[in-house]
């Protein structure tokens, strides 16, 4: 089988993969939900996949390492406890609506950089675009629409 759709999700996954899922099932209770042994396995089983995590990113603190649910989620949690209305950003017209909407929420003035004719960023204007009160630059490395990367 050849699998098209990996943007919107992973269907196909190594064998490891359900049968992990199928032993929680089977062994695990709800993180941080009871005292009783199910849930105490899964607080660790959690906790040591934080310490993995933070080891891979050199955190030295696993507790500064939060699971989400999904990319998106994860960009609006960042985005809103990042910008408020008394702020400036400077994001590009190639972004995702997962940047682009929670940016419109935060109330932030924003300053969207254009993109060329191939549909490239045209960061000639970023400098220009700095401000005093800009806090941010929020932009892909890589459009998942066109494949464009920053150079």
């Amino acid at each position: 089988m050849i699998y098209l759709d990996s943007a919107a999700t992973s269907m196909l996954k190594p064998e490891c993969v359900p049968a992990a899922v199928a032993e929680a099932i089977r062994t695990m209770g709800s993180d941080g939900r009871g005292s009783h042994g199910a849930a105490i396995s899964a607080s660790r089983t959690v906790y040591h996949c934080r310490e993995q995590v933070a080891e891979l990113f050199g955190q030295e603190d696993a507790e500064k390492v939060a699971f989400q649910a999904n990319a998106t989620e994860g960009l609006n949690a960042v985005i809103s406890s990042l910008f408020g209305k008394e702020d400036h950003v400077i994001t590009t017209a190639m972004e995702h609506n997962s940047v682009l909407r929670p940016l419109y929420r935060t109330g932030a003035e924003l300053t969207v950089l254009p993109l060329d004719q191939a549909g490239r960023v045209d960061y000639s204007e970023l400098r220009k675009s700095l401000r005093k009160n800009t806090k941010g630059v929020v932009c892909t490395h890589v459009s998942n629409v066109t494949g464009n990367r920053i150079e």
